[in-house]
Formats: C-alpha cells, structure tokens, sequence
C-alpha cells in the first residue's frame, strides 16, 4: 500500500512565443501581472515550429523561455493555462495572435508541459487543461521522449532546464 503524500512544489515557467515587430518581451512579462515579474529569461534562436505558428502570428517570431525562481504549488499549473490562454485571447488581434503563451513545470524529475489539446501521451487534469511529460531525469540529466516538441530537443535548451532545476536542489 502507497503512502498518499501531496507532491513537492515545483518551478514554473512560460515558453513565449511572440510577433517581435508587433510586441515586445517585456510588455507580455508586464501583460502576465503582478506576481510573474523578474523572471530569468533564456532567449534561444532554435525555433523548428516558427512555420507553423507564422501562417497565424506572422513571420517576425521570437521565442523565449521565462523562468521562475520561486516554487509553486503543481496544482497551480491548471489556473495558470486558463489564465494565460484568457491573456492571449483578450490581446488578440483580427489577424490571429501576438503572442503565445505556454506554461510547465519543473520538478526535480520530470518537465511538465500545459496543453489545452488532448493527446494519446497527455493526461488531463481539469478545465480543459493538459499536461504533457516533456522530459524526464535520469543519468544527471532531463532527457527528451519521443513527443518531445523538436523546440525543447536541442541540447542548449535541455542544458538550460538542467541549470533551472538546481534552484530546486538550493530549496
């Protein structure tokens, strides 16, 4: 018989995805309110999904990666989606969207993306929301799965979620 414990906290971030000729960075940190600013921001320019989101957002794409230091409760990752689709939603323009918002969590052994659509490797929690494993650690190491977006493949991204989670190990 299992022990039923509540989960430790976990680290939340926001992958941004935004038209950069339309909005900036620091707009949407400030869009997001109070309670998500100073985040730790790690831009990266490997972005294999731009052609995807372009034919909606235009072709002047920037993706970022926001990060923050102080835990979370897990269960917080479900309002936070809703929240943040609600933002995307209120900024949206007749062309389609400025930017998008994509929420997850960082746990010591494993990476938990939010999703509002459902798939065969995406478990839901509630209100629409789902939350998909990204990564998991093993070997000193988050390790990509066979979903893994291609965006969070790349070794410097995986190198950079590593580095985020040593926040957990300082707690």
């Amino acid at each position: 018989m299992s022990d039923l414990r509540p989960a430790t906290d976990a680290l939340l971030f926001i992958s941004v995805l935004y038209n950069h000729k339309k909005c900036n960075l620091e707009d949407i940190i400030a869009t997001l309110g109070s309670g998500y600013e100073r985040p730790i921001i790690f831009k990266h320019d490997f972005f294999p999904m731009k052609e995807y989101y372009s034919k909606e957002m235009g072709e002047e794409l920037s993706r970022s990666f926001i990060f923050y230091p102080k835990p979370i409760s897990r269960e917080e990752l479900v309002s936070i989606k809703v929240y943040c689709d609600e933002l995307e939603k209120g900024r949206q323009q007749t062309s389609g969207r400025l930017f998008n918002l994509d929420p997850g969590l960082i746990t010591l052994d494993q990476v938990l993306l939010s999703s509002g659509k459902p798939y065969s490797h995406r478990i839901y929690l509630k209100d629409g929301v789902y939350a998909e494993l990204t990564y998991q650690f093993k070997a000193n190491s988050y390790h990509q799965l066979e979903w893994t977006y291609p965006d969070y493949q790349h070794p410097e991204i995986i190198q950079q979620f590593n580095w985020f989670r040593s926040f957990l190990l300082a707690l």
